[in-house]
């Protein structure tokens, strides 16, 4: 049935150097009313707000701590706090 299936959103592919029209690596993957945010690269709130809020996803995997996958979990949480997103419980990592 196409409700069982998974997505994947491509927010950025970039390696280490980000461009304009391609952020570091960032993915959203959704599937049976869940969103997991896969990787937090440069640049990767700034697509991921395009499909979700910033507070929006279920939980957050990050696969390596390298700065191109990792470097903006922290910008990500300031955003959403001083955007007033209220988050109601803590989104597991």
């Amino acid at each position: 049935m196409p409700g069982d299936l998974l997505q994947l959103t491509v927010l950025g592919s970039a390696t280490l150097c980000a461009s304009v029209d391609n952020p570091c690596s960032g993915y959203v993957v959704s599937g049976h009313g869940t969103r997991i945010r896969v990787d937090a690269g440069s640049g990767s709130p700034a697509q991921l707000q395009r499909h979700i809020r910033l507070g929006g996803p279920d939980a957050i995997w990050i696969s390596h701590l390298r700065a191109d996958r990792s470097a903006n979990l922290l910008t990500a949480y300031y955003a959403a706090l001083h955007a007033g997103i209220q988050i109601i419980a803590p989104i597991p990592l």
